[in-house]
């Protein structure tokens, strides 16, 4: 059985996904650290946070390691505090990196320059990816994931700390959540030809610096509950 690949961008979302159920080995920024989740063979890597730590950890972590699936987990930003409140989990169906393109009027259009990212099985890649959910999620062994709400995440560079951009992002993108690496771990996947589960769960609302608004350790408390199904 090929391994999973764990990820999380940083340490304290890794002790909160897995430790409160196994010791964990030490764990070291950019390094794949052999791992049992269960019966299961995994590696588990911390990448940093952002798309360029996100992109070369991984990536290196796939070119040393035949890996069955990637799982990226950690917590995110909500616009959609109905639907996907504090402390909430996902599974993220589809990511989009907004930052790509032709920025004009405030927007970007990830056709405005003419190229792509990539070509991959044939299509362009501009600005968003699908990941691993559903029936996808079934048969890669992660089925445990199945039920929980899928949502539209949006990749960002700089954390959204106003309600005005909150509302332009959500609203050109139908975006649910925020994160800071899903595309470069999607990206990474899908030019590899290997499976990508994001799971996040909910830490704050997007746009709102309130600490009424904010839940931090709810949404690591949260992400371990979610996660504990990996190890059982």
């Amino acid at each position: 059985m090929k391994p999973i690949l764990f990820v999380t961008a940083t340490a304290k979302e890794m002790k909160a996904a897995l430790g409160g159920f196994c010791k964990l080995p030490a764990l070291e920024q950019g390094s794949v650290v052999e791992f049992m989740l269960g019966s299961r063979p995994a590696l588990l890597l911390v990448t940093g946070i952002g798309i360029i730590n996100t992109s070369f950890a991984i990536t290196r972590a796939l070119a040393g390691n035949d890996v069955g699936i990637v799982v990226l987990a950690g917590i995110a930003g909500t616009f959609n505090a109905e639907q996907f409140p504090l402390c909430s989990a996902c599974v993220v169906r589809k990511e989009i990196w907004p930052e790509f393109g032709l920025k004009k009027d405030g927007l970007v259009d990830p056709k405005g320059l003419g190229f792509s990212l990539a070509e991959i099985d044939g299509q362009p890649v501009w600005n968003a990816l699908r990941l691993c959910s559903g029936k996808r999620l079934f048969d890669s062994g992660l089925d445990r994931f199945e039920n929980l709400p899928e949502a539209v995440s949006l990749t960002v560079s700089g954390v959204t700390a106003t309600a005005e951009g909150a509302a332009v992002y959500r609203n050109e993108y139908a975006a649910d959540i925020e994160n800071m690496e899903g595309f470069a771990a999607a990206y990474v996947c899908a030019l590899v030809g290997v499976g990508l589960c994001q799971v996040r769960t909910v830490s704050n609302l997007v746009g709102s610096r309130d600490s009424k608004d904010w839940d931090l350790r709810g949404a690591l408390t949260e992400l371990g509950r979610v996660c504990q199904v990996l190890v059982k």
